[in-house]
């Protein structure tokens, strides 16, 4: 069997406590002798027998209880697989989505010359200094001009970093996808069930 297939388990189990009404029967038989006389001169005794029948209750019934139990339990590995490739596929693009929205606020930052005394502006350029490390000098000097607070600067390697963060979070999806192996089998349902019934 594929290890992907999807399974149905189910378990029934029906338990009966208790004994039915119990009947018991019994017999009588009675013998009655008679002595005759023929003539003056007794004769041998003559039986008459007789039997009753009875059938009575021996016992009350007791109370019986029955319980109906049914456990249904789906096994889908592949499904599993699909959960936890879509866990991990959620948990990257937060992260990358994170990384471009701090690399957008810089590269608006540096574009509007905002004053890079302020505190935000210092938060914002020490959470992504590294980010734009691997691609600087890239397009060799960058243009400079006056801002708003200071001078402004076009830095084109925040935009390719932002572009190549997003190519590594779908590069690393499509790779957990292709290890845990989410193709799933629609083709048939197994079903197993199993009953048990105690008296």
């Amino acid at each position: 069997m594929n290890d992907n297939q999807r399974q149905v388990i189910r378990s029934d189990e029906t338990v009966v406590a208790g004994q039915p009404e119990q009947t018991t029967v019994s017999q009588t038989q009675t013998t009655a002798a008679d002595t005759a006389t023929t003539a003056g001169v007794p004769v041998a005794p003559v039986s008459n027998a007789s039997t009753v029948q009875t059938t009575t209750a021996s016992s009350a019934p007791s109370d019986r209880v029955v319980s109906h139990n049914v456990a249904e339990r789906v096994v889908d590995p592949a499904g599993d697989k699909a959960a936890a490739v879509d866990w991990v596929s959620r948990l990257i693009w937060f992260i990358v989505g994170v990384i471009a929205i701090l690399l957008v606020l810089r590269f608006v930052l540096l574009l509007t010359g905002a004053n890079n005394s302020a505190g935000f502006s210092q938060i914002i350029y020490g959470l992504t200094d590294w980010m734009v490390a691997p691609f600087a000098g890239l397009f060799g000097s960058n243009l400079t001009y006056p801002g708003a607070a200071s001078t402004g600067v076009f830095e084109p390697e925040s935009l390719v970093a932002i572009v190549v963060y997003v190519l590594i979070g779908w590069g690393i999806t499509k790779l957990a996808q292709l290890l845990l192996g989410t193709n799933r089998t629609t083709g048939t349902v197994y079903s197993d069930t199993e009953r048990h019934t105690k008296v």
